[in-house]
Protein backbone atom coordinates (compact mmCIF):
# COMPACT_ATOMS: atom_id res chain seq x y z
CA UNK A 1 0.00 0.00 0.00
CA UNK A 2 0.87 3.16 -0.63
CA UNK A 3 0.26 6.69 0.45
CA UNK A 4 1.32 9.69 -0.90
CA UNK A 5 -0.10 11.91 1.62
CA UNK A 6 0.28 15.36 2.84
CA UNK A 7 2.92 14.73 5.89
CA UNK A 8 4.49 12.05 4.63
CA UNK A 9 4.73 9.12 2.04
CA UNK A 10 4.17 5.73 3.79
CA UNK A 11 4.87 2.50 2.32
CA UNK A 12 2.24 -0.51 4.79
CA UNK A 13 2.89 -4.17 3.52
CA UNK A 14 0.01 -6.51 6.20
CA UNK A 15 -1.08 -9.80 5.75
CA UNK A 16 -4.45 -10.29 5.77
CA UNK A 17 -6.46 -13.23 6.84
CA UNK A 18 -9.92 -14.37 5.87
CA UNK A 19 -11.94 -12.72 8.54
CA UNK A 20 -11.00 -9.00 7.98
CA UNK A 21 -7.86 -8.94 9.81
CA UNK A 22 -4.62 -6.88 8.77
CA UNK A 23 -1.31 -7.98 10.41
CA UNK A 24 1.33 -5.10 9.41
CA UNK A 25 4.63 -6.95 8.31
CA UNK A 26 6.25 -3.67 6.81
CA UNK A 27 5.93 0.00 7.29
CA UNK A 28 8.33 2.68 6.16
CA UNK A 29 7.67 6.44 5.47
CA UNK A 30 9.65 9.48 4.09
CA UNK A 31 8.56 12.68 6.26
CA UNK A 32 8.29 15.62 3.44
CA UNK A 33 5.43 17.93 4.68
CA UNK A 34 4.06 18.93 0.73
CA UNK A 35 1.27 20.09 2.52
CA UNK A 36 3.52 23.20 3.86
CA UNK A 37 4.22 24.00 -0.11
CA UNK A 38 0.45 23.83 -1.18
CA UNK A 39 -0.41 25.69 1.97
CA UNK A 40 2.11 28.51 1.06
CA UNK A 41 2.44 28.95 -2.64
CA UNK A 42 -0.37 26.37 -4.09
CA UNK A 43 2.07 24.08 -5.51
CA UNK A 44 4.72 21.68 -4.99
CA UNK A 45 8.18 23.42 -5.72
CA UNK A 46 11.33 21.97 -7.56
CA UNK A 47 13.15 20.72 -4.60
CA UNK A 48 10.21 19.01 -3.06
CA UNK A 49 9.09 17.29 -6.31
CA UNK A 50 13.20 15.72 -5.87
CA UNK A 51 12.71 15.20 -2.34
CA UNK A 52 9.71 13.62 -3.32
CA UNK A 53 11.11 10.92 -6.02
CA UNK A 54 13.96 10.24 -4.04
CA UNK A 55 11.43 9.10 -1.05
CA UNK A 56 9.84 6.82 -3.51
CA UNK A 57 12.68 5.00 -4.76
CA UNK A 58 13.87 4.75 -1.19
CA UNK A 59 10.14 3.23 -0.28
CA UNK A 60 10.48 1.22 -3.66
CA UNK A 61 13.29 -0.98 -2.34
CA UNK A 62 11.31 -2.33 0.29
CA UNK A 63 7.94 -2.89 -1.12
CA UNK A 64 10.50 -4.85 -4.06
CA UNK A 65 11.51 -6.84 -0.86
CA UNK A 66 8.24 -7.83 0.41
CA UNK A 67 6.99 -8.99 -2.94
CA UNK A 68 3.13 -8.20 -2.04
CA UNK A 69 0.23 -9.97 -3.70
CA UNK A 70 -1.70 -7.38 -4.20
CA UNK A 71 -0.71 -3.25 -4.19
CA UNK A 72 -2.54 0.25 -3.99
CA UNK A 73 -1.09 3.46 -4.58
CA UNK A 74 -2.85 6.21 -3.62
CA UNK A 75 -2.28 9.91 -3.25
CA UNK A 76 -4.40 12.66 -0.89
CA UNK A 77 -5.13 16.59 -0.18
CA UNK A 78 -1.77 17.57 -1.04
CA UNK A 79 -1.29 16.44 -4.37
CA UNK A 80 -4.89 16.42 -5.25
CA UNK A 81 -4.96 20.25 -4.43
CA UNK A 82 -1.65 21.31 -5.64
CA UNK A 83 -1.86 23.13 -9.27
CA UNK A 84 1.00 20.74 -10.02
CA UNK A 85 -0.19 17.65 -8.73
CA UNK A 86 -1.17 15.58 -11.67
CA UNK A 87 2.12 16.73 -13.65
CA UNK A 88 3.74 15.71 -9.85
CA UNK A 89 1.69 12.34 -9.82
CA UNK A 90 2.82 11.13 -13.30
CA UNK A 91 6.72 11.43 -12.13
CA UNK A 92 6.08 9.85 -9.31
CA UNK A 93 4.26 6.95 -11.07
CA UNK A 94 7.75 5.87 -13.06
CA UNK A 95 9.19 5.06 -9.78
CA UNK A 96 5.94 3.78 -8.10
CA UNK A 97 6.10 1.16 -10.86
CA UNK A 98 2.34 1.23 -11.84
CA UNK A 99 -0.17 3.98 -11.43
CA UNK A 100 -1.83 6.27 -8.72
CA UNK A 101 -5.01 7.04 -7.66
CA UNK A 102 -5.83 10.54 -7.07
CA UNK A 103 -8.39 10.68 -4.48
CA UNK A 104 -11.34 12.61 -4.15
CA UNK A 105 -12.09 13.68 -0.67
CA UNK A 106 -14.98 11.63 -0.84
CA UNK A 107 -13.57 8.54 -1.45
CA UNK A 108 -10.97 9.40 1.07
CA UNK A 109 -13.32 10.06 3.55
CA UNK A 110 -15.11 6.31 2.65
CA UNK A 111 -11.83 4.61 2.94
CA UNK A 112 -10.81 6.44 6.41
CA UNK A 113 -14.10 5.39 7.39
CA UNK A 114 -13.56 2.04 6.17
CA UNK A 115 -10.41 1.39 7.99
CA UNK A 116 -11.70 2.67 11.43
CA UNK A 117 -14.76 0.48 11.15
CA UNK A 118 -12.06 -2.37 11.10
CA UNK A 119 -10.36 -0.94 14.19
CA UNK A 120 -12.85 0.57 16.46
CA UNK A 121 -15.90 -1.44 17.64
CA UNK A 122 -19.11 1.04 16.54
CA UNK A 123 -21.83 -0.56 17.76
CA UNK A 124 -25.40 -1.16 15.94
CA UNK A 125 -26.61 2.41 15.25
CA UNK A 126 -25.23 5.21 13.22
CA UNK A 127 -20.80 6.11 13.74
CA UNK A 128 -19.85 9.28 12.85
CA UNK A 129 -15.66 9.00 12.08
CA UNK A 130 -13.46 12.21 11.72
CA UNK A 131 -9.72 11.65 10.07
CA UNK A 132 -7.41 14.58 10.16
CA UNK A 133 -4.19 14.40 8.03
CA UNK A 134 -1.90 16.69 6.90
CA UNK A 135 -3.83 18.61 4.31
CA UNK A 136 -7.57 17.93 5.13
CA UNK A 137 -9.99 16.70 7.65
CA UNK A 138 -12.74 13.60 6.18
CA UNK A 139 -16.00 13.12 7.98
CA UNK A 140 -18.16 10.08 7.22
CA UNK A 141 -21.38 8.33 9.08
CA UNK A 142 -22.02 4.46 8.39
CA UNK A 143 -24.18 2.37 10.03
CA UNK A 144 -23.26 -1.71 9.68
CA UNK A 145 -21.29 -2.01 6.38
CA UNK A 146 -23.36 1.03 5.06
CA UNK A 147 -21.62 4.33 4.80
CA UNK A 148 -24.82 6.94 4.71
CA UNK A 149 -22.43 10.03 4.69
CA UNK A 150 -19.12 11.20 3.08
CA UNK A 151 -17.22 14.29 3.16
CA UNK A 152 -13.94 16.09 3.49
CA UNK A 153 -12.65 19.65 3.92
CA UNK A 154 -9.39 21.12 2.80
CA UNK A 155 -7.90 21.88 6.16
CA UNK A 156 -5.10 20.04 7.93
CA UNK A 157 -1.90 20.88 10.02
CA UNK A 158 0.74 21.03 7.69
CA UNK A 159 -1.47 22.96 4.74
CA UNK A 160 -2.44 25.68 7.44
CA UNK A 161 0.71 26.09 8.62
CA UNK A 162 1.46 27.03 5.21
CA UNK A 163 -1.19 28.56 4.23
CA UNK A 164 -1.37 31.07 7.68
CA UNK A 165 2.72 31.35 7.58
CA UNK A 166 2.53 30.14 11.40
CA UNK A 167 5.50 29.87 13.32
CA UNK A 168 6.91 27.21 15.98
CA UNK A 169 4.68 28.07 18.73
CA UNK A 170 0.92 29.76 18.16
CA UNK A 171 -0.35 33.35 20.10
CA UNK A 172 -3.88 34.25 20.43
CA UNK A 173 -3.95 35.61 17.28
CA UNK A 174 -2.34 32.21 15.48
CA UNK A 175 -5.07 30.27 17.62
CA UNK A 176 -8.01 32.32 16.45
CA UNK A 177 -7.07 32.47 12.97
CA UNK A 178 -6.78 28.11 12.81
CA UNK A 179 -10.01 28.69 14.36
CA UNK A 180 -11.64 30.17 11.64
CA UNK A 181 -10.34 28.62 8.92
CA UNK A 182 -11.86 25.21 10.22
CA UNK A 183 -15.15 26.40 11.14
CA UNK A 184 -15.25 27.95 7.93
CA UNK A 185 -14.73 24.42 6.32
CA UNK A 186 -16.77 22.69 8.94
CA UNK A 187 -19.66 24.87 8.75
CA UNK A 188 -21.26 22.45 5.52
CA UNK A 189 -20.31 19.38 7.20
CA UNK A 190 -22.39 20.62 10.44
CA UNK A 191 -25.14 21.14 8.05
CA UNK A 192 -24.87 17.76 6.73
CA UNK A 193 -24.51 16.07 9.90
CA UNK A 194 -28.05 17.40 11.48
CA UNK A 195 -29.67 14.56 9.52
CA UNK A 196 -27.97 12.29 12.13
CA UNK A 197 -29.50 13.49 15.63
CA UNK A 198 -26.88 13.32 17.77
CA UNK A 199 -24.31 11.16 15.76
CA UNK A 200 -21.43 12.80 16.90
CA UNK A 201 -21.15 12.78 20.34
CA UNK A 202 -18.95 10.01 20.47
CA UNK A 203 -16.84 10.52 17.15
CA UNK A 204 -14.25 8.08 16.03
CA UNK A 205 -10.83 9.72 15.62
CA UNK A 206 -7.54 8.67 13.08
CA UNK A 207 -4.59 10.05 11.64
CA UNK A 208 -1.38 11.05 13.42
CA UNK A 209 -2.51 13.97 15.34
CA UNK A 210 -5.13 12.58 17.00
CA UNK A 211 -2.77 9.38 18.03
CA UNK A 212 0.29 11.65 19.47
CA UNK A 213 -3.00 13.65 21.31
CA UNK A 214 -3.66 10.59 22.79
CA UNK A 215 -0.37 9.49 23.64
CA UNK A 216 0.36 12.81 25.63
CA UNK A 217 -3.07 12.11 27.77
CA UNK A 218 -2.38 8.42 28.48
CA UNK A 219 1.33 9.68 29.57
CA UNK A 220 0.18 12.54 31.77
CA UNK A 221 -2.08 9.68 33.30
CA UNK A 222 0.62 7.99 34.59
CA UNK A 223 -0.31 4.86 31.81
CA UNK A 224 3.18 3.52 31.49
CA UNK A 225 1.85 0.82 29.32
CA UNK A 226 0.34 3.34 26.49
CA UNK A 227 3.23 5.93 27.31
CA UNK A 228 6.33 3.05 26.47
CA UNK A 229 3.92 0.83 23.73
CA UNK A 230 2.33 3.34 21.90
CA UNK A 231 -0.95 1.60 21.77
CA UNK A 232 -3.26 4.16 21.74
CA UNK A 233 -6.36 2.13 19.78
CA UNK A 234 -10.04 2.98 21.32
CA UNK A 235 -8.00 5.71 24.05
CA UNK A 236 -10.60 8.31 24.77
CA UNK A 237 -10.33 11.70 24.47
CA UNK A 238 -13.24 14.26 25.71
CA UNK A 239 -13.33 17.27 24.21
CA UNK A 240 -12.38 19.20 26.64
CA UNK A 241 -9.33 17.59 27.23
CA UNK A 242 -8.56 18.06 23.47
CA UNK A 243 -8.87 21.83 24.08
CA UNK A 244 -6.75 21.75 27.13
CA UNK A 245 -3.52 19.83 25.17
CA UNK A 246 -4.14 22.33 22.08
CA UNK A 247 -4.11 25.41 24.38
CA UNK A 248 -0.77 23.45 26.32
CA UNK A 249 0.84 22.92 22.93
CA UNK A 250 0.36 26.25 21.51
CA UNK A 251 2.94 27.88 24.12
CA UNK A 252 5.56 25.27 24.01
CA UNK A 253 8.85 25.75 21.47
CA UNK A 254 9.75 22.12 19.74
CA UNK A 255 12.67 22.00 22.26
CA UNK A 256 9.86 21.83 24.67
CA UNK A 257 7.10 19.77 23.20
CA UNK A 258 10.00 17.04 22.59
CA UNK A 259 10.32 17.10 26.23
CA UNK A 260 6.79 15.82 27.00
CA UNK A 261 6.15 12.21 28.28
CA UNK A 262 4.58 10.58 25.23
CA UNK A 263 5.75 12.92 22.58
CA UNK A 264 6.16 10.82 19.23
CA UNK A 265 9.05 13.22 17.89
CA UNK A 266 8.04 13.27 14.23
CA UNK A 267 4.64 14.59 15.41
CA UNK A 268 5.81 17.71 17.68
CA UNK A 269 6.60 19.91 14.62
CA UNK A 270 2.98 20.20 13.65
CA UNK A 271 1.26 18.74 16.58
CA UNK A 272 0.02 22.30 17.89
CA UNK A 273 -1.61 22.99 14.89
CA UNK A 274 -3.34 19.82 14.23
CA UNK A 275 -4.54 19.76 17.96
CA UNK A 276 -5.88 23.01 17.40
CA UNK A 277 -7.82 22.08 14.31
CA UNK A 278 -8.73 18.63 16.31
CA UNK A 279 -10.26 21.42 19.04
CA UNK A 280 -11.95 23.03 16.58
CA UNK A 281 -13.57 20.34 14.31
CA UNK A 282 -15.09 18.57 18.43
CA UNK A 283 -16.68 22.39 18.69
CA UNK A 284 -18.03 22.75 15.43
CA UNK A 285 -19.22 19.02 15.15
CA UNK A 286 -20.69 19.16 18.61
CA UNK A 287 -18.39 15.95 19.43
CA UNK A 288 -18.45 14.99 23.37
CA UNK A 289 -15.60 12.52 22.95
CA UNK A 290 -13.14 11.06 20.59
CA UNK A 291 -12.40 6.95 19.90
CA UNK A 292 -9.34 6.92 18.51
CA UNK A 293 -8.84 4.28 15.60
CA UNK A 294 -4.78 3.37 15.05
CA UNK A 295 -6.54 1.73 11.78
CA UNK A 296 -7.40 4.74 9.09
CA UNK A 297 -7.18 5.69 5.33
CA UNK A 298 -4.08 3.10 4.44
CA UNK A 299 -6.40 -0.01 6.45
CA UNK A 300 -9.36 0.92 4.64
CA UNK A 301 -7.88 0.82 1.35
CA UNK A 302 -6.42 -2.20 1.76
CA UNK A 303 -9.50 -4.04 3.17
CA UNK A 304 -11.35 -2.49 0.05
CA UNK A 305 -8.76 -3.80 -2.37
CA UNK A 306 -9.14 -7.04 -0.77
CA UNK A 307 -12.64 -7.06 -0.83
CA UNK A 308 -12.78 -6.65 -4.43
CA UNK A 309 -10.99 -10.01 -5.22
Amino acid sequence: MWDLGSSSFQVLVCDADECGGLQPVMRRRALLNLGLSVGAKGAIPAERIAASLAAVKRLRSGLDEARPDVVVALATAALRDADNGEEVVARLERHVGRPIRILDGEHEARLCFIGQRGGVWMGQGPTAGVDLGGGSFEVAVGQGPEILLAASAPVGATRLRGELALGDTLDAADRSAIRARTAMAAAGLATALAVFPGVTRRTVVSGGTARALARLATARLGDREGQGSGDVRQVELPAGQVDELAEHLAGLDLKRRLALPGMPPRRAAMLPVGASILSTIADELAVERFVVSVWGLREGALLDALSRL
